[in-house]
């Protein structure tokens, strides 16, 4: 079986985790993007001064990861 580029990426990255800053975590790239990388077991410091982004986006992440991938993620609300 062949496997994707994006499938080799997913396992490389189980086995080795990072921590991530994404900027604009709380809009609709930024929060999907959180989210898959939470499910990789990511470490992620996020940032957003909520100009175009929503609370309720970062609540629905914390519904569909585990409590101990959440507590992977350290929000800082800010501009830069």
């Amino acid at each position: 079986m062949i496997m994707s580029n994006y499938q080799e990426a997913k396992i490389q990255l189980k086995s080795n985790p990072r921590v991530w800053l994404i900027t604009g975590v709380a809009g609709f790239i930024g929060s999907n993007l959180l989210e898959h990388l939470l499910k990789l077991n990511q470490t992620i410091v996020g940032l957003d001064n909520f100009s175009t982004g929503y609370q309720r986006n970062l609540d629905e992440v914390e519904g569909l990861v585990t409590d101990v991938q959440w507590k992977r993620f350290h929000f800082i609300e800010g501009d830069i």
